[in-house]
């Protein structure tokens, strides 16, 4: 039995270059010289959280004997790092620094193989990353495993990976694919269980359970934390393509729609002679 490890990257982007940076991202994936596989390059809504930035989760092929190839080449060996150091160079463009963590999947936790197999795709994800109480990591993955993840299911949400933060003994992370309206309605299913939504308003039933599972969570969390998710077109769990707003579809619509004519304009001559003519008399005056 081999335990999965993973990097996970928070990336602080400058300017509008989110999308630049992930396409970046995905252009490196697969390198044989680099060792890792991209699992997925997320753009972080700064609606839900801070802005802008990418999250990036790469699998590690081998499990801790490939991370030693990856401290091994990123060590003292990296001022030579041929197969890296212009990838590094074009990112710099992109990002001004970030944030990594060296993640250890837990027991039930999906691999990327597993996750192609399984069909796990989705057009907005769930980022959890929470603290909890020193030591307590495994046991709460070990709940969200045996809870959280069937209540999340009903829901519309498939686990990506359920994740320990190695190197210290208080993080863990989590990420769910889902559908936009999955999220909406799971939100209001937790409200109205919680009697801050009436069900006729809402649309939808509460569920107790998902109240119960935040009672749960607390007895290991510190702070808990998420937010939402973009991935980039094209990668392991996304989608195809990207969507289009609805300011695109406005645009064709008037494009397409018949001109209506303008009224017929006198020509520069016609005017004139219009204005040289006398006026006739009426038939009254003549007489």
């Amino acid at each position: 039995m081999r335990r999965e490890l993973y990097l996970h990257e928070i990336i602080d982007i400058t300017n509008q270059n989110q999308w630049a940076y992930m396409e970046h991202a995905k252009a490196q994936r697969g390198h044989e010289k680099v060792g890792f596989e991209l699992l997925g390059t997320w753009y972080v809504m700064g609606i839900t959280g801070r802005w802008p930035q990418v999250i990036n989760m790469w699998e590690i092929p081998g499990g801790w004997d490939g991370w030693f190839e990856k401290v091994d080449r990123l060590g003292l060996k990296r001022r030579t790092n041929a197969h890296l150091e212009q990838w590094w160079t074009k990112a710099y463009t992109y990002r001004t620094g970030g944030f990594d963590r060296l993640l250890g999947a837990h027991p039930g936790s999906p691999n990327m193989a597993e996750l192609a197999a399984n069909g796990v795709r989705g057009s907005l994800f769930v980022h959890e990353i929470s603290t909890v109480r020193p030591g307590s990591a495994l046991d709460y993955l070990d709940a969200v495993r045996d809870v959280r993840v069937p209540l999340m299911e009903r829901h519309g949400h498939q686990l990506v990976g359920a994740y320990e933060v190695l190197l210290h003994d208080y993080e863990v992370v989590t990420i769910w694919a889902t559908q936009t309206q999955h999220h909406i309605d799971m939100g209001k299913a937790f409200d109205v269980a919680r009697g801050l939504l009436d069900e006729k308003t809402a649309g939808v039933a509460g569920d107790p359970k998902l109240v119960e599972w935040r009672r749960l969570a607390q007895q290991f969390t510190v702070h808990a934390r998420e937010e939402l998710m973009t991935p980039a077109p094209g990668t392991h769990c996304g989608p195809d393509d990207w969507g289009l707003d609805d300011s695109v579809h406005e645009a064709r619509a008037v494009k397409k729609a018949p001109a209506k004519k303008a009224p017929a304009k006198k020509s520069a001559a016609k005017k004139s002679a219009a204005k040289k003519a006398p006026a006739k008399k009426s038939a009254a005056k003549r007489r």
